[in-house]
């Protein structure tokens, strides 16, 4: 029996594991089978099948779990690459918290059999873990043995040389999903901090700043929607182009989520390119690089900043990263204001509690808020409404709350920058799916508004762009 367990475990270590993460796993990109990826796969699954035998025991338990773990992870990071058009990363551990706080803003993407495994394996795996664990001293020890050699053996693995620069979906076909992971995570620990920039000298060239950062906001002709499918009137966004200085697409990396990228481009002002393996979440590392941060920046030329966000603020733990990040306060107006059918706070009650805002300052003043009417999920309705259907209609309102925008700033006597972007374009499965085309709009446009308004053709910028010209238009230099 016991030689039976053992041949059990060295075929799930060495062959089932791996040959179900090869054979499973999306995207596929190298066809044939790379001993680096077998090799990283089964030392993943010797430290995992070591970390379940130490702690339980037990070697038929152990095996169960290592295959378990396996399928799970695969299955997860596949769900997200259908959604997101990315694998699992090593930041997704993060989501897992977030997961635990806010589980409706990921259960939508998880399709229903996804959900009772889950369910099942949440009860059942307990139960085995108590029912079936050994307190035999041996194959604890070798559990711990196991798990400690095969964490010394990737730990001898040089990540450099494995994965020189970031390109998870190349990485997930050379190294397997469990290897991307670990030398990601690695190489992002080996990450060096940003040099401070210099500091900005000169004057405040606005009463106001007003920067928009409008969840999921897309123009709907640009989404290659069905032709039978009824565009909405964008008349926030017509009019927006109309009296611009600057805009046109705005190139993100993230599909459907990663707010955090488009955020951090846009207050930090770095190109992904330059972060290296913090690009695909920065904002863990972002209070090393405070510095950069436009409030910070803008601080010194006179400008007092504040954000403005409707939800939860221990979202990428906003709450102590935006006091460090210069915005000496912090609002949240939430978490509820009338928007029929979703349960978050209205864009246009938000529009009207920054102009507001607006209103009550005596100093020049930076405003950046982050929207979140348009955060999925999209539910289908009664009368065969679809998800696409609910977001062109709340669409329309963070539409709405750009021109009523425009429309209160024009009606005041004072100089005023707002700038409008999406972070990303919306996720709606089976519509609106991953595809390289990921850009977004954004508009800029100085009040009062000048003769050239709306005369310039389109401009594409990265986020980090768009951070350079508001800090660029923001300061008056000094003679």
């Amino acid at each position: 029996m016991l030689a039976f367990q053992v041949l059990a475990s060295f075929i799930v270590i060495v062959f089932l594991a791996p040959a179900i993460e090869y054979a499973v796993v999306k995207p596929r990109v190298e066809r044939h089978a790379l001993p680096c990826r077998w090799m990283l796969d089964t030392l993943c699954s010797i430290v995992a099948y070591g970390g379940w035998l130490g702690a339980t025991g037990s070697i038929p338990i152990a095996i169960i779990m290592t295959f378990t773990l396996m399928i799970v992870t695969v299955v997860a990071s596949n769900i997200k690459f259908r959604v997101l058009g990315e694998p699992l990363l090593f930041s997704d551990v993060v989501v897992a918290r977030s997961f635990l706080q806010h589980p409706k803003f990921y259960l939508f993407s998880i399709p229903l059999a996804g959900r009772i495994a889950l369910l099942v394996i949440a009860i059942m795996a307990p139960l085995l873990l108590w029912i079936y664990s050994s307190i035999a001293v041996l194959p604890h020890l070798l559990g711990m043995g196991m798990m400690l050699l095969g964490s010394l053996a990737l730990w001898l693995c040089p990540p450099q040389k494995l994965a020189p620069t970031p390109d998870i979906t190349r990485d997930v076909g050379r190294l397997g999903l469990p290897g991307s992971l670990i030398i990601y995570w690695r190489q992002w620990r080996a990450s060096d901090d940003l040099p401070p920039p210099p500091i900005l000298q000169g004057r405040p060239a606005y009463d106001t700043i007003m920067i928009v950062q409008c969840e999921s906001f897309a123009d709907p002709a640009q989404l290659g929607l069905p032709a039978d499918i009824p565009l909405p009137d964008m008349p926030g966004l017509k009019r927006a182009y109309e009296i611009a200085s600057r805009r046109g697409p705005l190139c993100v990396s993230g599909f459907g989520a990663y707010t955090m990228r488009s955020e951090y481009g846009v207050i930090f002002g770095q190109e992904e390119t330059d972060l290296g393996f913090r690009r695909y979440d920065p904002f863990l590392t972002a209070a090393r690089e405070r510095a950069h941060a436009i409030g910070n920046r803008l601080e010194n030329v006179g400008y007092r900043s504040t954000f403005v966000h409707p939800h939860d603020l221990r979202f990428y733990n906003r709450a102590t990263l935006m006091p460090a990040m210069g915005f000496s306060r912090l609002v949240n107006p939430g978490p509820h204001a009338p928007t029929p059918e979703m349960p978050y706070f209205g864009d246009v009650a938000l529009g009207q509690t920054m102009a507001d805002m607006m209103q009550s300052v005596a100093t020049p003043s930076l405003f950046y808020t982050v929207t979140m009417e348009n955060h999925g999920p999209w539910p289908s309705g009664q009368n065969g409404q679809s998800p696409l259907d609910h977001y062109l209609r709340h669409v329309q309102n963070s539409d709405r709350m750009l021109l009523n925008l425009i429309e209160d700033i024009s009606a005041k006597d004072f100089r005023a920058l707002l700038v409008f972007f999406g972070d990303h374009r919306p996720s709606i499965p089976g519509i609106v799916m991953p595809s390289d085309r990921r850009d977004v709009p954004y508009v800029v446009i100085s009040f009062p508004l000048d003769d050239k308004a709306g005369q310039q053709a389109p401009v594409s910028l990265t986020p980090a762009q768009l951070n350079h010209l508001i800090i660029q238009m923001s300061v008056r230099i000094q003679p």
